[in-house]
């Protein structure tokens, strides 16, 4: 009984497959057009394409600006060369001085005029020129020593200014001393200046604190060169 089932069942599948090979191959007609080759052709039509410009991702928390403190340069005058140097390398390792920028400005150096007889190469010589200036009556001046730069030789004033070198140098050859010379000399200045840059607000709760109860010194804004100038 069940080998007369099983034939019926099986000439139907060998049907349906025949009837699915006949139907792939187009025998029976075109085939559907919602097939995925013919749909993805159908898809991809160029002047259909449309650009759409991305949107921005909008930032949740923004970076806010950062505040920038206003600031100023002061300098404090009337010290001298050593305090200021003292009060500069002081500050500088101090919290409550942090942000402020402390720099030492040494005073300009002074000009002077020496009228000296040059070097006579030895102790002796130069003894010898001394005992002569005293016969013309000169005895304001005075010999180097061997560790000086300038030894041996004789000092005969020094002066602020080239007028008055130049007079007293006349006054000498009139008294028949005729090797004395003129030189000029830079000489460093002992004073200086402190110059102070940061905040205002730092600047003004620091430096007063500094300069109390010292007459001497003077508090100002510091001179600003304007740019393109020269010297």
């Amino acid at each position: 009984m069940w080998m007369k089932l099983l034939r019926p069942a099986f000439l139907l599948l060998i049907l349906a497959n025949l009837l699915f090979y006949i139907w792939a191959q187009g025998y029976l007609g075109p085939r559907d057009d919602g097939r995925e080759p013919l749909r993805l052709v159908q898809q991809l039509v160029p002047e259909k394409l449309r650009l759409v410009a991305a949107e921005k991702p909008v930032a949740q928390n923004p970076p806010q600006p950062v505040a920038v403190l206003p600031e100023a340069c002061r300098v404090i005058s009337g010290l001298d060369l050593v305090e200021a140097t003292r009060i500069e390398k002081a500050e500088t390792e101090k919290v409550e001085s942090k942000g402020l920028n402390f720099v030492v400005k040494p005073g300009e150096s002074a000009q002077s005029y020496w009228v000296h007889i040059p070097s006579l190469g030895s102790a002796q010589a130069a003894e010898k020129k001394a005992d002569e200036l005293r016969r013309r009556g000169l005895v304001d001046f005075s010999i180097m020593p061997e560790g000086s730069p300038s030894k041996f030789a004789i000092s005969l004033g020094l002066f602020k200014n080239a007028e008055l070198a130049n007079g007293y140098l006349q006054s000498l050859a009139k008294r028949g001393v005729k090797s004395a010379k003129i030189q000029a000399r830079e000489e460093p200045s002992a004073q200086a200046q402190l110059e102070v840059r940061g905040p205002v607000d730092l600047l003004s709760k620091r430096l007063p604190e500094l300069v109390a109860g010292n007459t001497a010194v003077s508090l100002n804004n510091c001179l600003e060169v304007p740019k393109g100038t020269g010297p």
